[in-house]
């Protein structure tokens, strides 16, 4: 039976300092945000699930009280309960699958703020209806996922997404044109795109930047993999090496 690790009942390992550095999802929700925050909780919160994938365990509850953001932070995503997937390689994909359609099923339920209400099978044969209240640009992601059932990570999405408006800016600022103007404007427009931070579509360091944090948050996925490491790999590695040895040696007895 697959193991259930319990991130609330192991709140010292997780580094909390105190109360007041987390909140529920549902408690956060509560008060109005706009697209723009929405949108950077559910980045972070698919490179937390794309990382505890990678680790081989799928999301238990994407029950809003179930997801907290820690030390107010919107990079820091944790999800309380996981559940480790089975061997099974296609059981692992299905697992997946259905995790990134329950974690969109979410955004869009949140945006539109009738998650209570939802049901899967209305949401697929009304998703026009839905698709006004969503940002225009991940419309083409939500439909993918919701009507084709695609399996792509939303923070993926972005990656490409941001990839592909700068290559356009690219080809549209370096076109030849006959007239100073169209290029003056061009040229603004490409300054336009770069953050105030001074980064700008040419950043791609978004799946990077959080592993260090989700590493973090969820060490004891950490601990578990590298107990693996010690009680699994290493003795079989010593093993092989001494059987190695003996046949050298052998070997060498015929010399």
């Amino acid at each position: 039976m697959a193991d259930v690790i319990d991130f609330q009942s192991r709140k010292k390992e997780m580094q909390i300092k105190d109360k007041n550095d987390h909140i529920k999802l549902s408690e956060w929700l509560n008060v109005f945000h706009d697209d723009e925050e929405l949108r950077t909780v559910f980045i972070n919160m698919d490179l937390a699930m794309k990382y505890i994938h990678n680790k081989g365990y799928c999301i238990k509850s994407f029950d809003p009280k179930d997801i907290e953001i820690l030390n107010n932070s919107l990079k820091q995503i944790k999800y309380n309960t996981v559940l480790e997937m089975p061997n099974n390689i296609y059981d692992q994909k299905e697992l997946v699958k259905e995790d990134i359609y329950c974690l969109v099923f979410l955004q869009i339920g949140i945006y539109t703020k009738c998650l209570v209400y939802l049901k899967p099978k209305f949401l697929k044969e009304n998703f026009n209806s839905f698709a006004t209240f969503l940002p225009e640009g991940d419309v083409p992601y939500y439909r993918g996922i919701i009507e084709r059932g695609a399996s792509v990570y939303f923070s993926e999405y972005v990656v490409e997404k941001k990839k592909r408006d700068l290559q356009a800016l690219e080809n549209e600022v370096g076109g030849v044109s006959t007239n100073t103007n169209i290029n003056f404007k061009s040229n603004e427009r490409g300054k336009s795109l770069v953050k105030s931070n001074g980064r700008g579509f040419g950043d791609y360091g978004l799946l990077d930047e959080n592993s260090q944090i989700n590493d973090s948050i969820y060490s004891q996925l950490n601990r578990k993999e590298a107990a693996f490491v010690h009680f699994i790999l290493l003795p079989m590695l010593l093993f092989v090496l001494g059987l190695v040895a003996i046949i050298i040696v052998y070997m060498f007895s015929f010399l």
